[in-house]
C-alpha cells in the first residue's frame, strides 16, 4: 500500500482554526448591565465589572456641582490604566479600595443640560472595560404660564380656572398643588402641560395660587387674581386717561388717572400696569413674571365724582428688564379692584401753586397748603399731578406732618425729567390726611 502524508502548511492552518473556535466557545461572556443609552460595559479576558456609579443613569440632578465616581470590582487596578471622560473630554481622577473593589471617583462643575461621563480601563493598547452613564444637570425651575382668569372680571358662578405648565427636562407632575383662596384644590384636571378646574364661586375677589416642582427638586410658584360677577353697567371706578413713556433715566413708567363714578364713597383702589409688544399682548406673559406690576391710586379714599392719579414705574430690577424695555411697544392700565369705604376723608384744605421751568430744564412747582378746617390734621399727603393738554405726564408726592386749623405749609416738587419738563402746561394739586 501506497502512503501519504499532509502538507506542513494545511495542517498548520486546521490547528489555528480549532484554536479559534475553541477560544471562541469558552471566552467569558460580558459582564454588567448594558445602559439605556446603548453604551456598551464589556470586558476581554478580564473578569472585570462595575459594581456601582453615580449618578444613576437617567437621573436628573439639580446642583451643577456633580461627583461622578465608579466601583470596579477589582482592588489591584493600576489607576495608570483608568480614564473618566465627562463628555468625552478626560478629567483628573482619585480612587480608593473600599470592600469589594475599589472606586475611581472625581467632582465636576458641569453644565445646564444632558452630561455623560465614561470609564476607560485599558490594558496596554487594549481597551478592556468601558463603562457610560448618561444624566441631567437641570437647574431651571417650571414654567406656569397662560393662566387664566388673571386680573379681570369673569361671569360666575362657575368660573375654569386654568394654566399650563412645562420644564426643560420633566415634570413632576404628582407635586403640582393649586389653591383657590387658599383652600385647596385635589379634583383638578392636568394633562399634557394643561390644567383646569371648575370652580364654583360667589360675586367678589378670588385668588389662586398654582406651585409645582420637576423631578430635579426644582419649583415654581405663581400667584394671581380675578374678579367674579356679571357687570351690568360701566364700572363705578374706571381709568379715564394714561400715558406710557420711557423716562430720561431708562425706566418704563406709567401714568394716569381713575375716577369714582358711582354714587358710593370707595378705596383700595388697585390699578394693573402692563406693557405691550406692538400686537397688544403682555410682554413675557409666557413666563412665572409677565411685564404688569400692580399700583394703588395715590388718593386712598375717593368720594363720588373724584379723581386720583396713579403713577406705576418698572424698576431696572424687574426679571428681564432689558428684553422687556427693548421690546415694549404699547402701555395699559385698568382697574383691577377696590372696595366701598365707610370712613370720609379730611379735605378740609386749600391749596395754591406757581411752577415753571428752571434754567437747567427742570419743571419746579412751589404749593402753599392751609387747613381750612377746625380740625388738626396728621399724616398730610400732597399729590401734584402734571399735565400736558389733556394727558397725565408725572405725579409727584409730598407729605406734611401736622397743621392744626389756620395753619399754612409750603412745599416743593420737582419734576427730574427734561423731557417730560418741557411737556407740562398745566398741574393740579390734591391734599387728604
Amino acid at each position: 500500500m501506497k502512503s501519504w502524508r499532509l502538507p506542513a502548511s494545511i495542517v498548520a492552518i486546521a490547528a489555528i482554526v480549532i484554536i479559534a473556535t475553541y477560544l471562541t466557545l469558552t471566552s467569558p461572556s460580558p459582564s454588567g448591565d448594558y445602559l439605556n443609552d446603548n453604551s456598551s460595559n464589556w470586558a476581554l479576558g478580564l473578569n472585570l465589572s462595575v459594581l456601582s456609579s453615580m449618578p444613576g443613569n437617567s437621573s436628573i440632578l439639580n446642583s451643577n456641582q456633580v461627583v461622578i465616581s465608579f466601583l470596579l470590582n477589582d482592588t489591584s487596578m493600576n489607576s495608570s490604566n483608568v480614564s473618566i471622560l465627562i463628555n468625552g473630554t478626560p478629567v483628573a481622577f482619585q480612587n480608593s479600595v473600599e470592600a469589594g473593589g475599589r472606586r475611581f471617583y472625581c467632582q465636576a462643575v458641569l453644565p445646564e443640560g444632558l452630561q455623560r461621563s465614561t470609564l476607560q480601563v485599558r490594558s496596554g493598547n487594549t481597551t478592556v472595560l468601558e463603562y457610560s452613564i448618561a444624566f441631567w444637570v437641570d437647574l431651571t425651575p417650571p414654567r406656569i404660564y397662560s393662566i387664566f382668569p388673571e386680573n379681570e372680571r369673569v361671569a360666575g358662578p362657575i368660573v375654569r380656572v386654568s394654566a399650563s405648565i412645562s420644564d426643560n427636562v420633566r415634570l413632576d407632575a404628582s407635586s403640582i398643588s393649586l389653591k383657590i383662596d387658599s383652600m385647596k384644590i385635589r379634583n383638578f384636571v392636568y394633562s399634557s402641560g394643561k390644567l383646569y378646574y371648575d370652580a364654583r364661586l360667589s360675586d367678589g375677589n378670588h385668588t389662586v395660587t398654582l406651585s409645582v416642582r420637576d423631578a430635579a427638586g426644582n419649583s415654581a410658584e405663581r400667584t394671581w387674581g380675578f374678579l367674579v360677577g356679571q357687570a351690568t353697567a360701566p364700572p363705578d371706578v374706571f381709568v379715564t386717561a394714561k400715558t406710557g413713556y420711557i423716562s430720561e433715566d431708562g425706566l418704563l413708567v406709567i401714568v394716569g388717572e381713575v375716577k369714582n363714578n358711582g354714587n358710593a364713597t370707595v378705596g383700595g383702589i388697585l390699578i394693573n400696569g402692563s406693557f405691550l409688544y406692538s400686537e397688544g399682548n403682555v410682554i413675557n406673559n409666557d413666563k412665572s413674571q409677565p411685564a404688569t406690576i400692580l399700583q394703588y391710586a395715590e388718593i386712598p379714599i375717593l368720594l363720588p365724582g373724584e379723581v386720583s392719579p396713579f403713577k406705576i414705574v418698572m424698576p431696572k430690577t424687574f426679571p428681564d428688564f432689558d428684553y422687556i424695555l427693548k421690546n415694549v411697544r404699547k402701555f395699559n392700565a385698568s382697574v383691577v379692584n377696590y372696595t366701598v369705604a365707610t370712613s370720609v376723608p379730611y379735605r378740609d384744605f386749600e391749596s395754591t401753586g406757581t411752577g415753571a421751568v428752571d434754567r437747567d430744564g427742570y419743571f419746579r412747582l412751589s404749593a402753599q397748603i392751609v387747613n381750612t378746617g377746625n380740625m388738626e390734621a396728621h399724616n398730610i399727603k400732597v399729590v401734584a399731578t402734571f399735565y400736558s393738554s389733556e394727558l397725565v405726564f408725572d405725579v409727584q408726592i409730598a407729605h406734611i406732618d401736622a397743621l392744626a386749623p389756620g395753619q399754612t405749609a409750603l412745599t416743593e416738587f420737582a419734576v427730574l425729567d427734561k423731557q417730560v419738563s418741557s411737556k407740562i402746561t398745566s398741574f393740579d394739586l390734591k391734599v387728604v390726611a
